[in-house]
């Protein structure tokens, strides 16, 4: 079950082919298919239940870089933990130590990083991600259905 806790998070995507899309106002680009991976956080009211639910519904609003491309993807799950301080970068490291690419300043525009979404790679092992992911970032997994109000 994913609680109202604050916490961070990293989704896994599957983008089914080749996309360009233009990131907010001013930025176009071009999207591999494949596996993605981006690593956020939800301190705010509702934790990660409510950010969670919000990226599995498929928000109307474009806030965030990763609304735009969402609707674009399918989203398998993500690894989650509850913790009260952003390990978001952290986490984005780690990532990019296990991508194929670095979508450089995509979901990164408020910290250091080079950016918060990677692609895995186009026959990435999924499992083989989480199972080091749930190791090396203490975080388990949670199903697509299980990140919706429905499923929690």
């Amino acid at each position: 079950m994913i609680t109202s806790s604050p916490g961070t998070y990293m989704l896994l995507l599957t983008l089914p082919e080749q996309t360009e899309l233009q990131i907010g106002r001013t930025r176009r680009i071009c999207f591999d298919a494949g596996l993605y991976c981006y690593a956020g956080s939800a301190l705010g009211p509702g934790g990660l239940a409510a950010r969670l639910n919000r990226h599995a519904a498929g928000s109307k609003r474009q806030h965030w870089h990763i609304d735009y491309l969402l609707p674009f993807t399918r989203l398998l799950g993500a690894l989650v933990i509850e913790y009260p301080r952003r390990l978001e970068c952290y986490w984005a490291e780690w990532a990019g130590h296990h991508a194929g690419a670095c979508i450089s300043g995509f979901g990164s525009s408020d910290c250091n990083c080079p950016s918060h979404l990677f692609w895995l790679g186009s026959s990435a092992d999924t499992d083989r991600f989480i199972a080091r992911a749930q190791q090396d970032l203490r975080a388990r997994y949670a199903l697509r259905d299980e990140l919706t109000k429905r499923g929690s």
